[in-house]
């Protein structure tokens, strides 16, 4: 038996060798190449591929712009993701909770009607942030209460909250009665997209300095290296976890409240599809810097708004964007075997 231990832990070396060592820009770089060799069999030039590509996501003013509407979503994202991570907390749900937090925003004029509409846009942000953090916590709460893996908890409340959500943008008071696509009434209280930028600048500062400089930030590192040293130690794991499940929630919620009140106006029935997967890609291409982040959530942010692009100006088709997305997410993903070889020795316990 002995042996066989011996035999396991040398034969697990070489992927943690590789999932230490396998930087950020050599993922993306892999990627790049490994989606360029699927253009040229499919009869496309690569290298105008990615030239397009480029073009369309920094090649004018309003590409830049465009760009950068897709990038700050992708790092709040990033983000939501990256601090329950880093305490060996693997938080999949940001979908259900950007849904979750939509209708929470979408209700706030039904129930404040006759507020200012500077009142009512300051409840609809509170309200997603709200509604995401609450509904985070709940695979967190059975993680701990009946040892369910707050994966697949996370993954049957994405399907579940979006079926919520189609119900209610088809009979709920916030339905739009005269369309036939699903989709909320129209939501006066807005938000600049200046004020979202800066709004996500701040909270990139308030993430990086919170992390590295703080005690709790210390805390939550300490249970991500070693949780039941961190326990030993006089952490109180379980509460530190559900609190950093509640704010990667909320995070998830102002995405939410953004993307609601600064882009569309209105709340779609799926207006977040696959916007968490996108987060969650760009955190693991960063390994959870903030520096790494915003680098990963630049990329994807890049190859969403060079699409359109993409498919005007050569053979290849819009749709070879995801392809080229899902092997990024493919190389990315060997940064977090980290976290799958070592969760039986790091995994936070209820105790």
């Amino acid at each position: 038996m002995d042996g066989i231990q011996a035999f396991k832990k040398d034969a697990m070396q070489p992927l943690k060798r590789m999932a230490g060592s396998f930087s950020p820009v050599l993922a993306v770089l892999v990627a790049f190449v490994v989606a360029g060799l699927v253009v040229l069999a499919s009869g496309g030039n690569p290298i105008e591929a990615y030239q397009a590509l480029a073009k369309g996501a920094f090649g004018s003013w309003s590409g830049f712009k465009n760009t950068v509407r897709y990038t700050l979503p992708i790092i709040l994202l990033a983000l939501s993701f990256s601090i329950c991570n880093r305490c060996g907390y693997f938080n999949i749900g940001q979908e259900g909770q950007m849904y979750f937090a939509a209708l929470g925003v979408a209700f706030v004029p039904q129930v404040i009607p006759t507020a200012p509409i500077w009142v009512q846009a300051v409840v609809m942000v509170a309200a997603g942030a709200l509604f995401g953090g609450l509904i985070s916590l709940l695979p967190a709460v059975f993680k701990f209460m009946f040892g369910v893996n707050e994966v697949v908890i996370a993954i049957l409340m994405n399907y579940i909250i979006l079926l919520l959500t189609d119900y209610l943008l088809n009979n709920g008071p916030i339905a739009k009665s005269d369309t036939t696509v699903p989709m909320s009434v129209n939501l006066e209280p807005s938000l600049n997209k200046t004020f979202i930028l800066i709004a996500v600048a701040v909270l990139i500062a308030v993430y990086a300095l919170s992390i590295r400089g703080t005690v709790p930030g210390y805390e939550l590192r300490m249970i991500g290296h070693n949780a039941r040293f961190a326990q030993a130690c006089g952490v109180r794991t379980i509460k530190i976890v559900l609190a950093v499940a509640l704010i990667g929630g909320m995070f998830s919620g102002l995405t939410a409240a953004g993307e609601v009140m600064g882009v569309y106006h209105k709340v779609y029935n799926n207006f977040a599809a696959d916007m968490g997967f996108n987060g969650m890609t760009a955190a693991l291409i960063g390994k959870d810097s903030t520096a790494g982040i915003i680098f990963g959530s630049l990329i994807l942010g890049a190859l969403q708004s060079g699409a359109v692009t993409l498919s005007v100006e050569t053979s290849v088709q819009a749709e070879m964007v995801q392809v080229v997305k899902g092997f990024v997410m493919l190389f990315a993903t060997i940064n977090i075997l980290r976290y799958l070889l070592q969760s039986r020795k790091k995994g936070v316990k209820a105790v």
